[in-house]
């Protein structure tokens, strides 16, 4: 309906107008077979006399004749079909019913508009996500629109994400144009769309994760309070924010300080963006001199594995990203112990893995012989179920394997090549090519889906249990290891929110001795680098001395979707 932004007059309303009378000969269509569409609630207005209004208002049930040619532009009645996601996935879903058009339901092409394959490919990966689609399809989105954060686009960008999903997965033709959100992201993104060139699929990927984010974030906060929040502002004095947080390690463990950070990062994002795609990572820097490690755990989005010729499997490159670094000459690190500039070693590792792991091979490095970017055409092998269990260094929820679901191609040299999307069909489980408006299926092969041209790589976690919503007052939902009713993470829960806590009340009833330690302890397992150093005679006083039961009924709680000021944090 829309090329390159300029309204073209919508098929729609030439057919709805020549419905009602009010087409001119010139624009009807030609006579097609037609079928009846019964359209229930508010009657459409039409711009007729009065008398025509006032009828069509007191209707609330109308029968329509409507030619074939509709269809072009939407499913058939007959050709939607029910669809019921994953049980895993129902708090994704809002209160709207789900269908799908059971003749192309996610195997609809998407045009070429000008060197927009990129976009394309990103759009099909992310449109094959099963709670992603669901959470669209179902009208969830619209609970939890913020259209007034003054980081997102108004709304606009997760409304035409929304009408992408509807042309995607309710229309019965082979192809669509995906004019509403080509729009939005040409006015919100231009350096992704400058002079009409080939872009970075990437690049693109990641600004639509966090540009639906922002749309979709719960928490209401305008420029002044986002600045002034905890999670935004930097600590006034480093160096003692760094010694201040070992020593909280020391205490209390690093997955309390990963947890408390995760806590501090809810307080500014919380969305369905962040629910499904956000991990965390562990950052160490170590000192050469005096020994002493600095800490941070950052949330990341999607991970970006470097590639040399030398590697042929995915393996390598996770390998490559978690070893050691050392920071020497002018990369030296200033240590905030010794108070000056040393030798260090740095070391990232995965601490929480999300549901949907997003991973971006790099294959572009700047040449500098040539000053041009190149592409490296490694073929970096993987299965299609992927167990990462031996490259995290912390306890997770969930389960390590994970399946490719989608892959993002490129195809060609740097700057010139052409973007494809392989993705896993959420329903049949079937895998389908993406060529722009081309669509056809591929076998269920790994050399048929992880080919030489793979991209970005989209793996989903295999797991039977409910997926949860995240909130600040629910840490037993966290990715972390965090007891529902914790009480050496709850004064912390209580101090960010802004209440006092209620004095201890006696559970109703007795708990187990499990039960107890459960209330009493972080559930945090050692790290995999983390050594027993406590005395196991020691640890029930220790652990009784540093906390005091909290009865969950007295944990705060509010409701997820509760806009008010005292909630919204939550």
């Amino acid at each position: 309906l829309h090329v390159h932004n300029r309204p073209a007059k919508s098929l729609f309303s030439v057919q709805v107008g020549a419905l009602m009378g009010h087409a001119a000969s010139a624009e009807s269509p030609r006579r097609h077979p037609a079928a009846t569409i019964k359209i229930t609630g508010s009657s459409p207005r039409a711009s007729s006399s009065s008398s025509s209004s006032s009828q069509s208002a007191s209707s609330s049930s109308m029968n329509f004749k409507v030619p074939r040619l509709f269809y072009v532009c939407g499913a058939a009645p007959q050709d939607l079909v029910p669809w019921t996601p994953g049980q895993r996935w129902k708090r994704s879903l809002g209160k709207a019913p789900a269908s799908i058009s059971k003749s192309r339901g996610g195997l609809v092409g998407l045009v070429n508009m000008g060197n927009t394959c990129f976009m394309n490919a990103a759009l099909q990966c992310l449109s094959h996500i099963e709670p992603i689609n669901a959470y669209f399809l179902t009208g969830k989105y619209m609970e939890e629109l913020n259209p007034n954060n003054p980081y997102g686009t108004g709304g606009n960008l997760a409304k035409g994400f929304a009408k992408l999903q509807e042309m995607l997965w309710q229309r019965s033709s082979r192809s669509q144009t995906p004019s509403q959100i080509y729009g939005t992201l040409s006015k919100f993104a231009q350096h992704l769309f400058r002079d009409a060139d080939q872009q970075d699929a990437q690049e693109l990927l990641a600004y639509l994760l966090d540009g639906l984010h922002e749309d979709l974030n719960l928490v209401k906060m305008d420029k002044k309070e986002r600045e002034a929040s905890p999670s935004k502002s930097p600590p006034e004095d480093p160096d003692e924010e760094d010694l201040r947080l070992a020593q909280l390690e020391r205490e209390k463990g690093e997955e309390y300080v990963a947890a408390l950070t995760w806590m501090r990062h809810l307080l500014r994002h919380k969305s369905v963006l962040v629910d499904l795609f956000q991990g965390q990572l562990r950052s160490r820097l170590t000192c050469c001199v005096c020994g002493h490690q600095s800490k941070t755990f950052d949330p990341y989005l999607y991970m970006s594995l470097p590639v040399h010729y030398g590697m042929r499997t995915l393996e390598d490159a996770l390998v490559h990203f978690l070893k050691e670094e050392s920071l020497t000459g002018a990369e030296r690190w200033r240590c905030p112990n010794c108070k000056t500039h040393v030798d260090a070693i740095k070391k990232i590792d995965l601490w929480k893995l999300p549901a949907v792991l997003v991973i971006h091979l790099k294959r572009f490095e700047f040449d500098s012989s040539t000053c041009r970017l190149r592409k490296i055409n490694a073929k970096i092998r993987a299965p299609l179920t992927i167990d990462l269990s031996s490259f995290v260094s912390a306890p997770q929820k969930g389960a390590m394997v994970y399946d490719v679901i989608s892959v993002a191609n490129h195809i060609g040299h740097a700057g010139r090549g052409h973007y494809t999307a392989t993705c896993r069909h959420p329903v049949d489980g079937r895998f389908y090519h993406f060529n722009d408006t081309d669509v056809y299926e591929v076998q269920p092969d790994v050399d048929e889906i992880i080919t030489k041209e793979a991209y970005v790589l989209f793996l989903m976690r295999q797991d039977s249990t409910d997926w949860e919503r995240q909130s600040i007052s629910r840490p037993e939902v966290w990715p972390h290891n965090v007891s529902r009713r914790n009480s050496l993470m709850l004064p912390a829960v209580w101090e960010a929110v802004g209440m006092q806590p209620p004095p201890p009340q006696a559970p109703d009833e007795e708990l187990s001795p499990e039960e107890a330690a459960e209330d009493l302890v972080l559930e945090a397992k050692p790290s995999r680098d983390e050594e027993a150093e406590e005395d196991s005679d020691q640890e029930p006083r220790e652990v009784v001395e540093q906390a005091e039961v909290v009865h969950e009924e007295q944990e705060p709680r509010a409701h997820d979707d509760d806009d008010s000021p005292g909630s919204q944090i939550f």
